[in-house]
């Protein structure tokens, strides 16, 4: 017999046996009461293979297609010519310095890859400074000087920058011999810091404010025009031309002395000679057609040589063609004073150029060689804050950049400015001898209302001339040589003497007026508003 919960009806077993012809069931017993769980059947889905093979195939386009496009261009394929291998070679260079491997190291995100010219440029201005530095060796160490020059302390010592007297400075080394040639080298009395614009900035900072001369290198934004215009001596030839003429002062002898002849501040005492230099109209063309003679003669380069030839006989062809063309054109003054060259070509092969860019804001608005000196000197640029702040200290006493590019040889005349600035050399080498405006009394100055007034009356290369002046040979001065990329910062009132040691570029900016050294001056009989 059956309990009466087994008991099970007509209805009941007709309703299981229904159950039981759909599905199979699993039964399970859990603390004594029946659960039933449906067993799911699995089907196949239609879609899963085809998005698969979807993905796959996207996979394999992206990584595939990349990779020969890559490979075939780093080959050079797929050009049907050799200038177009040469263009593509280019464009591969530009996409590899620009390619960034994937890295962990958050130190090589940046890392970029040099391109074939890039590499070229760094093994030349390696090749460069290793040769200025066997040439121009500091004579003194720290021991003797009190601070190690590349690693100056963070404020400047009591008796910053140290000074020799002239007599010991420019004994040991002529300003009028400028040739060295190795194995020689020479002893540099330098006393002034050298700081690494990338790891000494605040230093160098504290200096700059402390209105301290100072020599600041490795900053990119200088460097980089510095191997644009040392790298590629048709640049700056290219942009300024064999046509437009610019103020290029020429002398007879090396030395140049600035002079006024006109203005208010200007008298011509009894007596007066004027100085042997004049100004004339030159084209950049034909002063680097002089300035690579210069060279190559002092150092025997007969590139140089070759160099400079070249040049002659396309600005003689240029000016046979312009004669031509203008035959009743007469030569002389023109509008703003200057006056072509008129000097045999034998007769200015002897003698020094000193050509001059002088840039300003307003011109440099538009296309011409003011725009393109901004435009490449940013670091001097009053207007670009983030890239001339450290330079231009008074944005609002600005007064333009003015380029002056000497040739060996080339010599400015001891003298003083009134108001600080900022001296950038972008190719070649410059030889600075500096002086504080405490030994004032001590520079035999021609005095206030003189044509040459806060320049030294006597030739600092002629030694007979320094007799006449005996407070001259107890002055104390330093020296430094400036290199391609350096940039010199020379306060208000500083003393400057300058030999240009080869062809070279220089650009400097005015910032406005310090007044901490203003006394010294006023007591050798001037005022700031000469």
């Amino acid at each position: 017999t059956l309990s009466s919960n087994m008991v099970l009806d007509s209805s009941d077993l007709q309703q299981r046996r229904k159950a039981k012809s759909i599905k199979p069931t699993k039964r399970r017993i859990t603390n004594g009461t029946s659960t039933i769980r449906r067993k799911r059947t699995s089907y196949p889905n239609k879609e899963e293979p085809n998005r698969a093979a979807f993905i796959a195939t996207l996979l394999f386009a992206a990584i595939f297609i990349p990779l020969v496009f890559v490979t075939n261009r780093l080959l050079g394929k797929g050009s049907g010519n050799n200038s177009a291998n040469i263009s593509s070679v280019k464009r591969d260079n530009r996409f590899l310095r620009n390619w960034k491997p994937k890295s962990n190291n958050a130190a090589d995100i940046n890392l970029q890859i040099p391109s074939v010219e890039e590499l070229d440029a760094e093994h030349r201005a390696k090749q460069r400074l290793l040769k200025y530095h066997s040439l121009y060796q500091p004579k003194f160490d720290e021991a003797e000087l009190g601070y190690d020059i590349y690693n100056c302390p963070h404020t400047p010592p009591v008796d910053y920058p140290k000074a020799w007297k002239t007599t010991e400075v420019l004994g040991n080394w002529h300003p009028k011999d400028v040739t060295t040639l190795p194995p020689a080298h020479r002893d540099i009395y330098q006393g002034l810091c050298v700081f690494d614009y990338q790891t000494q900035y605040k230093t160098a900072l504290n200096y700059r404010d402390s209105e301290k001369p100072f020599v600041i290198q490795n900053d990119p934004k200088v460097t980089s025009v510095a191997n644009r215009w040392e790298d590629d001596p048709e640049l700056l030839h290219r942009v300024l031309g064999d046509e437009k003429e610019f103020r290029t002062e020429r002398s007879p002898d090396n030395l140049f002395m600035w002079y006024r002849l006109k203005g208010k501040h200007a008298a011509v005492p009894e007596g007066y000679h004027k100085p042997l230099n004049d100004e004339v109209e030159m084209t950049f063309g034909e002063w680097l057609e002089h300035a690579l003679e210069k060279d190559g003669n002092a150092l025997g380069d007969k590139d140089m040589i070759a160099k400079s030839n070249t040049l002659k006989e396309r600005r003689l062809s240029l000016l046979m063609n312009k004669r031509e063309e203008h035959d009743d054109d007469p030569l002389g003054d023109d509008e703003e004073g200057g006056k072509h060259d008129e000097d045999s070509e034998e007769a200015k092969q002897e003698k020094y150029f000193y050509f001059r860019i002088n840039a300003d804001l307003k011109s440099a608005r538009e296309e011409s060689p003011s725009k393109f000196v901004y435009d490449e000197l940013t670091f001097l640029d009053p207007r670009k804050r983030k890239d001339s702040e450290f330079y231009i200290v008074d944005p609002k006493g600005e007064r333009g950049i003015n380029c002056r590019f000497g040739m060996r040889g080339v010599t400015a005349a001891n003298h003083f400015d009134m108001s600080r600035n900022t001296i950038a050399l972008l190719g070649g080498e410059r030889r600075y001898v500096l002086s504080s405006p405490s030994q004032c009394n001590k520079m035999a100055l021609y005095p206030k209302g003189h044509p040459s007034v806060r320049h030294s009356s006597l030739d600092w290369s002629n030694p007979v001339e320094w007799d006449d002046h005996p407070e001259f040979k107890e002055a104390l001065i330093n020296e430094v040589v400036l290199r391609a990329g350096d940039v010199l910062y020379l306060p208000t009132n500083w003393f400057h003497y300058i030999v240009n040691l080869s062809l070279n570029y220089q650009c400097n900016a005015r910032s406005g007026i310090s007044h901490e050294t203003t006394h010294f001056i006023k007591d050798c009989g001037f005022d700031m508003h000469i």
